[in-house]
């Protein structure tokens, strides 16, 4: 999904869920999303509650470990408390439609958060989400500046993904092929779906530089988030390769303004992040949304996510609203 399709949907009205004018405070907000052992995830559950709690507003929590069936039986649990407004991660845009289709029944209204879906703008009030796709473009040409930078003409890449099944990670893929396909001299060699876990991610990143040196080895790893940009590093390190900008290193790239992604892009060993999404901006941006909405107030469809590259360049700028 494109974020350009979503964001043409911001001059659309809220339709059926259109809300009369009433006061937030002591509403209840259930939040619905992935595993919060994930940092951002962990970040935005945070910035959510506190921003709630200041407005006197009450959140109940729910975690999915990225199971759309999981998380499609928690919609309707909640539906079944009747909430005032239920706050969704969508672990899967398509799995995700019916039990939205019975929260609207129901006169349950979502607001979406980190994933927006593709289409059925009557499914929700409104949403806060990164232009998956620009990130994935944006990463591609990190790399593809590094790699001139370190003066190489031809390049084997790789990249090392969050879950390919649904949601952000094949968007953000797509925008990393399509700008990479542009480039004749960079050749990506391999895509490993890694679930997003940096466990698994420094398992593959192993084994895929052990498999690439007997033909030269490789010149640079997309990580789709700095969780897993760090795990590559740390892979690379313990097998001898070394991460950096030359010209004989393994550069990589990540995503998603990570703390890890700072301090790796300041000891050299990563090139590049990217600057959103960042928890406490989509947490108290979806809570002030969400509090105008149920107060009465006209809210956007989609409040897209800052995004910027971040280099050695501009580090300072993002190290503090980075190091979560």
């Amino acid at each position: 999904m494109k974020m350009t399709q979503i964001v043409a949907l911001g001059a659309l009205a809220v339709g059926s869920f259109a809300a009369q004018p009433a006061q937030a405070e002591g509403k209840l907000l259930m939040l619905l999303m992935g595993p919060t052992q994930d940092r951002l995830l962990s970040g935005f559950a945070q910035a959510v509650t506190a921003a709630a709690d200041a407005k006197h507003m009450r959140v109940t929590l729910l975690t999915s470990p990225y199971d759309p069936a999981l998380q499609a039986q928690q919609i309707d649990d909640a539906i079944a408390q009747k909430p005032d407004m239920i706050i969704l991660q969508p672990l899967s845009s398509k799995a995700v439609i019916p039990a939205l289709e019975r929260a609207k029944a129901a006169g349950v209204p979502v607001f979406l958060a980190v994933t927006p879906i593709d289409g059925r703008p009557d499914l929700y009030v409104g949403a806060v989400g990164l232009d998956d796709y620009r990130a994935g473009t944006l990463a591609a040409e990190c790399l593809i500046e590094a790699l001139t930078k370190s003066g190489r003409k031809t390049a084997n890449v790789a990249a090392i993904t969050g879950s390919l099944t649904e949601g952000t990670a094949p968007v953000r893929l797509a925008g990393f092929k399509d700008r990479l396909a542009k480039e004749s001299w960079i050749k990506l060699v391999e895509v490993d779906d890694a679930q997003w876990n940096p466990q698994k991610t420094e398992a593959i990143t192993g084994q895929l530089l052990a498999r690439s040196s007997a033909n030269g080895g490789l010149d640079g790893i997309y990580g789709m988030n700095d969780a897993q940009a760090n795990a590559i590093i740390q892979a690379a390190e313990e097998t001898d390769v070394t991460p950096g900008t030359g010209k004989d290193n393994l550069i990589v790239v990540g995503g998603s303004c990570w703390g890890s992604g700072i301090r790796n892009i300041k000891a050299g060993k990563q090139y590049a992040t990217l600057s959103g999404p960042v928890p406490s901006f989509d947490g108290s941006t979806t809570v002030e949304n969400v509090s105008t909405f149920l107060g009465g107030g006209s809210i956007p469809k989609l409040v897209v996510d800052r995004l910027e590259v971040v280099t050695a360049a501009n580090l300072d700028r993002f190290t503090a609203p980075c190091s979560f």
